[in-house]
């Protein structure tokens, strides 16, 4: 593996679409992206002037995409991670941690000091793990609410 870091930009965005769309229709997630849907939902999340976005490439193929956005919270800021993924055939490999490793460098360049990285994940999914692998904990206070227009 050849590993290129770097800060998503809209040139990566085509490139990330079809990374998410593998990465998400394995299981467990077992979701069926179409290619603009996948686009579109990069190109909302990279659109504010708060977005931050990074991606990993093996050559030319995107093997780790994140993105979200820089929130404040009362006295305090946060990366909102909106998505998250690793190409399928690159998981098990340390590439979720690499990613990670890049984003903690890169958020210690920012202006404002960034404090927490937070994010929304499904209960049982092998991504909880993960996940605290990486520093984070269940808040069990929060609850994620939802309902119809």
């Amino acid at each position: 593996m050849n590993l290129e870091y770097k800060i998503m930009d809209q040139t990566d965005f085509k490139r990330c679409a079809y990374e998410l769309i593998e990465a998400f229709k394995e299981a467990p997630w077992n979701e069926n992206w179409t290619f603009e849907q996948a686009y579109t939902r990069i190109d909302e999340i990279m659109s504010a002037r708060v977005s931050r976005g990074y991606v990993i490439y093996d050559g030319d193929v995107v093997v780790s995409m994140l993105c979200g956005r820089i929130m404040t919270y009362l006295d305090f800021k946060e990366l909102w991670i909106d998505e998250f993924s690793v190409n399928p055939r690159y998981q098990r490999k340390g590439i979720g941690s690499k990613m990670f490793d890049f984003v903690r460098s890169e958020l210690k360049k920012e202006k404002d000091k960034i404090t927490y990285l937070a994010l929304n994940t499904e209960k049982g999914f092998p991504s909880v793990k993960f996940y605290e692998s990486q520093g984070f904990r269940v808040e069990e206070s929060n609850v994620l609410m939802a309902t119809k227009v």
